[in-house]
């Protein structure tokens, strides 16, 4: 240490621990109040209460009501031996945390704790150096630093064993807070609004989907985050996991703190003279927990927008997903039942989420063969099947998941029968009958998820469908009253978000609140509260996001060695267990060089807490509402998570789970099209096929109302499907592009021939003129002859067309369009909007008729009767219209094999002549066209008993 001022003019700080801080010679006794560091951002001086030894006063340069002191205290945990250190013991709430020697979650009493405080410390350029006694296992130093600019607090430590054995260092130098008084907290994955947790548990790298931990308390957020240094560019799982997280202190009090290395865990046995260094980032935000949050992503973090389009375009992904969903064999449809496969986790089992999904892509493609041969049957199945889950045999004592066997439907909620009531054109009376039927009564849709039926979500279905004010009076009053339950106050419990106190978080949405259908009322409304409410949650959901490692700037190797191991074991083939039958999961795939970017796992989200060992998902269903969000809050991170959720990762349905960052075997365009076995990477849910495909269609329309300004704007339907599985859907109706009205939306296959795959794109036509929105997801300018098809656009050879190039409600240029060769500059990350003048494209599929006049005619669609002969059950039929001049009838009945050996239907179409069909297998059901635009079905159900006894309905007729 230097004694005096030399030639040179050193400034010196001469500080010891227990005394005052000095300015020039330490024996002069001028005591001064200095900042000892600071950069653009942060101060740090020493605490002016002198009598605490190592205590700093960290102040944010920018606002001086922004403050706090921390202090230099460590904890060092030591074990002599293998503390044996694990992970997948669930605390209060279904998260798995770290636990250690038989099952204990508190690693405050798993190892010897040394309390460290500091003994000395001195300044060293923009650094505190601190330095600690000697103890007789370790050696002990740290320091608090600032980077240059305006970068967050840096603490950093390092320890030296003195002997063999387990260490760990926690820091623990935050102050103490009431839990009670916190205004939100945070501690992956579970821990955020007013959870606390109810165990002093700790959270390994692998579930710190946002590496902090933090408290706000009248407005001030306190937090520590992991720089993205110590997280290197790999899958963390709990055995390789870095570092540890906790608040909840041993006393029950509330404290950021972080651990590294784990005790137990990959870093944690040192040698004698082994050593162990680690640094973490202290910060401060003013404001909301959601400014807190901001600041966090933007100025500690430092969130990137790590994607664009990779292989493909989105529209080509989504394209390759379509083909793929209607190939009867790779995709798992069973045609006898109506679903998919859901052999994966119940054999003999089918499953559907949703019809509107397949229904609204083939009304967007213009596609009818969607309707026919997916979205039809799916939306008979759901009208019909009692759950989600249909189990192909009678029930056995005990199968996971609880399906049903049953024909009690409708399985689907109030709301997603509105949507589809409204996207058929609002011509079939089944739907309104079943909602009126089902309104107020409680169903199990999904696993044994109560639905009320009396929601707020159920009576605004009612007005969707009536438009009677007094529905809309009650949902909104209802909605006030959750948003009093849930966000004035937020929750403390693990009750699911819809507030059913007594019914536990399972899925990730669970614990968010459900800001996905706020966001719908609030577009509903116009009223404030409701855009607020599902920012929040929206917020709450993005910490959820995983956020780390980063993508290195450079290339990696993928596939090493041309195979990639699956995530799971085996396969499943017991409908009553769990249970993996072993085989060889290895895929084999060529080894290749790509950017590091292309797998990075950042922007994606957990299944549920409970399966978040085999990694996140794709199925990034909220992509769309947050692209939304970010718009009408003009929020940055939520545009940034909406992206780096979904761009560029799969050319075609990638599967659920992924773990391993050195492999793209999922991404491959014919990675889904295989046999069932050969799909060997990850888990494979076909049900999740059209959900899919949706929550693409919804992002690619969202991205444009994002990059448009909301000058593009297409009106959507909600689809609440089940579980995390919503979003918007569209082709109910025409929208705007800018300011040109009555644009209805086009994607069909392959418009375009480019070789540019950064660009993504929506189609409008409006009847007289089309529409091109093109969107760059590359950092790069794009310059570029777009080919518009012949067989697609249909325009005229040697034709020019004037084309208008638009911004937001102004012309910015002209072109013309001749041969189909369309000029096109983009700039990086930008929209272009062209309007193609006298290029008609004529819609023919869903046809266009008067729905008005079919609504209004009092002509029986819909029949429902319960028989007192068990043969017969309840008997249903119903017609759906998608073309004016077709009619679709379903028929079905309740009746089990337990009753019935066969049915017959005796039938005719309108004057033709009566005819017969036969079901001599259960479920008994009957669907039929007429292509007719007038005339009725008319029909007798017949059933044949076990005896052989006959039992017969009257006629029916539909129309």
């Amino acid at each position: 240490m230097l004694n005096s001022i030399t030639s040179l003019l050193i400034l010196i700080l001469v500080i010891p621990v227990d005394g005052s801080v000095f300015y020039g010679d330490p024996h002069s006794g001028v005591e001064r109040d200095v900042i000892l560091i600071e950069n653009q951002a942060y101060a740090v001086s020493r605490s002016k209460n002198g009598a605490k030894g190592g205590v700093w006063s960290v102040q944010r340069k920018d606002d001086a009501a922004i403050g706090a002191e921390i202090s230099s205290a460590f904890t060092v945990f030591h074990s002599s031996e293998d503390p044996n250190y694990g992970f997948g013991t669930r605390a209060t709430g279904g998260s798995p945390v770290a636990n250690w020697r038989k099952g204990e979650m508190n690693v405050w009493k798993s190892a010897q704790t040394i309390e460290l405080s500091p003994t000395g410390f001195e300044v060293d350029g923009n650094a505190i150096r601190i330095t600690y006694a000697e103890n007789e296992l370790f050696s002990f130093s740290a320091s608090l630093s600032l980077p240059d600019g305006a970068g967050v607090p840096l603490i950093s430590w390092d320890i030296v064993s003195k002997t063999k054995g387990y260490f760990a260092v926690a820091y623990t130098g935050l102050q103490e807070r009431d839990p009670e008084k916190l205004d939100f907290l945070y501690q992956p994955l579970i821990w955020s609004w007013k959870r606390f947790p109810e165990q002093a548990v700790l959270t390994p790298e692998s579930y710190a989907t946002t590496p902090a931990v933090f408290t706000t308390q009248d407005k001030l957020t306190e937090g520590l985050a992991i720089p993205s240094s110590e997280i290197p560019f790999r899958f963390a799982t709990a055995s390789n996991s870095r570092f540890g997280l906790m608040l909840r202190t041993e006393g029950g009090m509330a404290k950021p703190m972080v651990m590294a290395p784990i005790l137990g865990g990959q870093e944690s046995y040192l040698e004698t003279d082994g050593s162990h260094t680690f640094s973490i980032q202290y910060y401060l935000a003013g404001g909301t927990w959601t400014e807190g949050t901001d600041y966090l992503y933007q100025h500690v973090i430092e969130y990137p927008l790590e994607r664009q389009n990779a292989m493909v375009s989105l529209n080509e992904t989504f394209h390759n997903m379509i083909d793929f969903a209607m190939d009867d064999f790779y995709s798992g449809w069973v045609q006898e039942y109506k679903g998919y496969d859901y052999k994966f986790d119940v054999p003999y089992t089918v499953k559907n989420v949703s019809a509107i999904h397949p229904l609204s892509v083939a009304f967007t493609t213009g596609n009818q063969e969607i309707y026919d041969r997916r979205g039809l049957p799916m939306l008979e199945y759901l009208m019909s099947r009692e759950k989600y889950l249909y189990a192909i045999n009678a029930l056995p004592e005990k199968q996971t998941q609880n399906p049903s066997h049953f024909l009690k439907g409708p399985a689907m909620e109030l709301w997603e029968m509105a949507s589809i009531y409204r996207l058929l054109g609002e011509k079939n009376t089944a739907l309104p009958k079943e909602i009126e039927r089902l309104f107020g009564k409680s169903r199990q849709l999904n696993l044994e998820t109560e639905v009320s039926g009396a929601s707020w979500k159920d009576y605004l279905a009612r007005y969707l469908v009536d438009h009677g004010q007094e529905y809309l009076d009650s949902a909104i009053l209802l909605a006030d009253e959750y948003l009093d339950l849930t966000f004035y106050q937020y929750p403390s419990d693990f009750s699911t978000n819809a507030g059913l106190r007594d019914a536990q978080a399972t899925f990730v949405n669970d614990y968010s609140s459900t800001w996905q259908e706020l966001l719908e009322l609030y577009e509903l409304t116009q009223d404030r509260k409701y855009l607020d409410a599902s920012y929040e949650g929206a917020k709450q959901l993005s910490l959820w996001t995983r956020s780390t490692p980063f993508a290195p700037d450079k290339s990696i190797t993928v596939n090493e060695g041309g195979k990639v191991e699956g995530i799971f074991p085996g396969r499943r083939f017991k409908a009553d267990s769990y249970e993996w039958q072993e085989f060889d999961m290895t895929t084999q795939i060529q080894e290749q060089v790509v950017p590091a970017w292309h797998t990075s796992l950042v922007g994606l989200l957990p299944e549920q807490p409970g399966t978040y060992v085999y990694g996140p998902i794709m199925l990034f269903h909220q992509a769309g509402a947050m692209l939304r969000l970010a718009y009408l809050k003009q929020d940055e991170t939520l545009k940034k998570i909406a992206y780096n959720g979904i761009l560029g990762r799969y050319n075609n349905f990638p599967g659920y789970y992924f773990t391993s960052l050195y492999t793209n075997v999922y991404q491959q365009t014919n990675y889904p099209l295989h046999p069932y076995l050969g799909i060997k990477y990850n888990a494979v849910f076909y049900n999740h096929l059209w959900p899919h495909v949706a929550l693409i269609q919804d992002f690619l329309v969202s991205d444009a109302y994002y990059r448009s300004g909301g000058g593009i704007d297409f009106p959507a339907l909600f689809s609440p499907g089940y579980a995390f599985l919503s979003n918007k859907v569209y082709g109910h109706a025409p929208g705007k592009i800018y300011d040109n009205e009555n644009v209805s939306l086009w994607l069909p296959k392959n418009p375009f021939k480019t070789s540019e795959k950064s660009v993504n794109h929506l189609l409008g036509r409006d009847g007289e003129n089309t529409y091109i929105v093109l969107m760059n997801t590359s950092p790069n300018p794009i310059s570029e002859t777009f080919h518009l098809r012949q067989d697609v656009f249909k325009w005229d050879s040697d034709r020019e067309y004037s084309v208008e190039v638009l911004a937001r409600n102004e012309l910015i240029g002209e072109h013309t369009l001749k041969n189909g060769n369309l000029p096109v500059k983009l700039a990086a990350g930008g929209i272009a909007v062209f309007k193609i003048k006298g290029l008609c494209q004529t819609q023919y599929f869903p046809g266009n008729f008067n729905s008005q006049e079919i609504s209004a005619s009092r002509k029986q669609q819909y029949f429902r009767k319960e028989y007192s002969s068990s043969a017969i059950g309840t008997l249903t039929a119903m017609s759906f219209k998608s073309m004016e001049h077709i009619t679709d009838f379903y028929v079905y009945s309740t009746s089990t094999e337990d009753h019935v050996a066969s049915v017959q239907l005796d039938y005719k179409m309108g004057d033709e002549a009566w005819q017969q069909v036969t079901d001599k297998s259960y479920p008994f059901e009957f669907s039929l066209r007429m292509e007719k635009s007038d005339s009725p079905l008319t029909f007798k159900w017949k059933a044949i008993d076990a005896k052989g006894n006959s039992h017969q309905s009257e006629f029916v007729e539909i129309y």
